[in-house]
């Protein structure tokens, strides 16, 4: 019996021992494993994947275009204004005009041809030789609502000027912004520049937003079937024919038979548009001239070696505007203009015809 009691003693003990060694590995290991586990789940639950986001494109700025020839601007801040340039035998070759944006050429009295030339888009180092001021002139900075440079004027033109009518940079008020070049005799030697005009517009508080009533579409010329015009003449009188050969693009110019070119640098003149515009021209007892620059008329729009015939329009308070023959607005190519104000007494031939 006594040896009884002992062994259940001992078989008590062997099995005591593992039990407690048992619920120690439990209460030490097994907890801590069932909660790394549940930190695990909750650590993957709670943290989400951040994704990056996809880098926006860039926006390409887009440059503002020029309302008086289509093409983008580099210089966007430049001022626009005009200037009277002479076009007698002795003002030849003149000095500017490869960088205007749109010239309009038209009579002075006696049978000569005289220029007004707009500039924005580029900065001519010289500008000239600079002439007197008539009132069709007047008219033109008016319609662009731009200051013109000019040297007098004729007694209606100045009149008109004194009366607060149009943005005047007169050489008789504003010498310094000017100069006379000894090689070349008076009249015809008077020069002024972009640099020096555009400081007296900042001076004066003439500096004017551009604007025009044209439309530019290089599509319009390209997609669309056009009368062919390769060589333009147009014949004012008979002492003076200029004429345009289409080459590479463009409308190179003549003047009696003579290459037209800058002064400056020998480069020639050219064109992407012409516009003839044809209206009535009255000599008045005194010599000068009235053009009428209002109401509406006919015309041709030249450009990329095609022609159309044309009506344009302008009231007193709208910029000048093209029509094709059906009433739609035509656009021209982008690029500078070179634009006739002629009477119908004037010979226009295009392709010969």
């Amino acid at each position: 019996m006594k040896r009884m009691i002992i062994y259940r003693k001992n078989l008590f003990r062997l099995l005591l021992i593992p039990s407690l060694l048992l619920i120690f590995l439990i209460t030490t290991t097994g907890c801590s494993l069932f909660i790394s586990k549940v930190d695990d789940e909750k650590i993957t639950e709670e943290t989400p994947v951040i994704e990056s986001p996809e880098p926006e494109a860039e926006e390409v700025p887009q440059l503002p275009t020029s309302p008086y020839t289509g093409e983008p601007l580099a210089e966007e801040e430049n001022i626009p204004f005009m200037a009277v340039v002479e076009n007698s035998n002795l003002a030849r070759p003149q000095s500017g005009l490869t960088e205007a944006d749109i010239v309009f050429e038209t009579m002075a009295e006696g049978g000569i041809p005289r220029f007004i030339a707009l500039f924005h888009s580029k900065t001519p180092a010289i500008i000239g030789p600079i002439r007197s001021a008539r009132p069709y002139f007047l008219d033109l900075s008016v319609e662009y609502n731009l200051p013109f440079a000019h040297c007098g004027g004729s007694a209606d033109a100045l009149e008109s000027i004194s009366n607060g009518v149009g943005l005047s940079l007169n050489e008789f008020r504003y010498g310094s912004h000017f100069w006379r070049d000894s090689t070349r005799k008076a009249p015809h030697n008077l020069y002024t520049s972009a640099e020096k005009l555009r400081s007296l517009i900042g001076d004066l508080g003439y500096i004017k937003e551009p604007s025009s009533g044209l439309t530019f579409q290089d599509s319009y010329w390209s997609d669309t079937p056009h009368t062919s015009a390769e060589n333009i003449i147009i014949k004012a009188n008979s002492s003076y024919t200029t004429s345009y050969t289409y080459k590479d693009g463009e409308y190179y110019k003549s003047m009696n038979s003579t290459d037209s070119t800058d002064r400056e640098t020998g480069s020639s003149i050219s064109t992407k548009n012409i516009v003839i515009q044809i209206t009535d021209m009255e000599t008045r007892g005194d010599g000068r001239l009235n053009i009428r620059l209002t109401g509406e008329g006919e015309g041709f729009l030249i450009s990329s070696g095609h022609y159309e015939k044309i009506t344009w329009k302008k009231n007193e308070n709208h910029a000048t505007e093209l029509f094709d023959q059906a009433g739609n607005k035509i656009p021209m190519s982008v690029g500078n203009t070179w634009w006739h104000i002629v009477s119908p007494s004037f010979n226009i031939t295009i392709n010969g015809e």
